[in-house]
């Protein structure tokens, strides 16, 4: 009886281990897709002056994309491994995002479909990842197991957002700051050569007395 309950407690240690690291590499996808998906849109019409339209339509390949990668998935994760598989993706999805990181404010439509498309194809390859964790999970679980996925993407999500946001404002901030600076202190010899000209001219010109006389 006791090797019974202690082979059960290795057993559901082992599910909650597999659990939380299949949990936390779900935040990281939404942590970083949900925060490109919106601030992508924000950069494509406010940087790049782009209309909605035309935004939308940017987004179009990398759906399409997520959609194959997550059509080859379960091949591709049969053969190779859902780990090896949910890991290339997730490095995909990071070089994506790395490479529509370093795109200016002179970019064209062309310059980011190298990116997005990266960004579509590994997110759809992480698809593996909730399906291994779900069929790992005993059937009295698996709706606790699909909650907390679920859960924990929409807080990933929101995290992503807000996180990102927040450092993009900072960097808006800083900018701004460093320009008004340099503005200020451009402005400053001019501001002393008028007040010394304003000076000269002062003293040159006759008092009123002196004028008349």
């Amino acid at each position: 009886l006791l090797g019974e309950c202690e082979r059960e407690h290795l057993r559901r240690r082992a599910l909650a281990v597999r659990l939380g690291r299949g949990t936390i590499a779900l935040m990281l996808w939404a942590f970083g897709l949900f925060g490109v998906y919106f601030f992508t849109s924000l950069y494509l019409q406010q940087v790049l002056h782009f209309s909605a339209t035309t935004a939308g339509v940017a987004f179009v390949p990398m759906a399409t994309l997520m959609a194959f990668g997550a059509a080859i998935s379960h091949p591709v994760s049969a053969r190779i491994g859902a780990h090896r598989t949910v890991g290339g993706a997730m490095g995909l999805m990071g070089a994506g995002i790395l490479s529509v990181s370093l795109l200016g404010a002179h970019a064209i439509f062309a310059d980011l479909m190298p990116g997005f498309a990266i960004i579509g194809i590994g997110g759809g390859l992480t698809i593996p990842l909730t399906s291994t964790i779900l069929d790992s999970m005993p059937a009295d679980r698996a709706g606790v197991a699909s909650a907390v996925f679920n859960a924990s993407r929409e807080v990933a999500g929101l995290l992503g957002i807000t996180i990102i946001g927040v450092s993009l404002r900072a960097r808006q901030t800083s900018v701004a700051y460093g320009q008004s600076s340099r503005t200020a202190r451009s402005k400053e010899p001019t501001d002393r050569a008028r007040v010394s000209g304003t000076r000269a001219r002062a003293a040159n010109t006759p008092a009123p007395d002196e004028t008349q006389r």
